[in-house]
């Protein structure tokens, strides 16, 4: 089996993997978890180690959740030390965005938007997007002091698409979607 085939049948139990953890509120998985999980599903067994091919999935997960408008389901797999990977940024740049400061709160909030869209038992009043702890305690939140609030000028804000977060040409009509 080439590594192309094995790709796509680790990308699609990836996928599933991650939208079944998107079910419930502040669940995540590791890289590792994730790579054990995707063979396990797949039947499909690989000895090299998982950083030589787990980026690769995690991109073409990227790609479906992008292109079918879905929340980034890749925010919520993580690195042992509990940080989204750099391979996340492939998030940001399938939607055309720059690549903030602080990466984990970028994450923070994709896996909110991940744990409303898939039915998550999220907090009456919304909750803040909690960061996942990198010591195993209680889930840290993004606090107003973490977020610096910026007040754009409600004149020179640009209408941008509802899917991607582009902004949209003067016809109104997204050309990425």
């Amino acid at each position: 089996m080439t590594f192309r085939e094995a790709a796509v049948a680790w990308a699609l139990a990836a996928h599933e993997v991650l939208a079944e953890s998107a079910t419930g509120y502040g669940y995540f998985v590791t890289v590792n978890e994730l790579a054990d999980r995707v063979q396990e599903m797949s039947g499909i067994r690989t000895d090299a180690p998982t950083r030589t091919w787990m980026d690769a999935i995690l991109r073409k997960v990227a790609r479906r959740c992008h292109n079918s408008a879905e929340p980034p389901l890749t925010a919520l797999c993580v690195k042992q030390n509990h940080k989204v990977s750099e391979s996340y940024k492939y998030v940001l740049e399938l939607a055309h965005l720059p690549i903030p400061t602080d990466l984990e709160v970028h994450a923070a909030y994709a896996r909110w938007q991940c744990y409303a869209a898939y039915g998550a038992d999220i907090p009456n009043d919304g909750g803040i997007p909690p960061l996942i702890p990198r010591n195993g305690g209680v889930p840290r939140v993004v606090t107003a002091s973490a977020v610096a609030p910026v007040k754009p000028d409600p004149e020179a804000r640009k209408a941008v698409c509802a899917n991607c977060f582009t902004e949209l040409p003067a016809n109104g009509v997204c050309y990425y979607c």
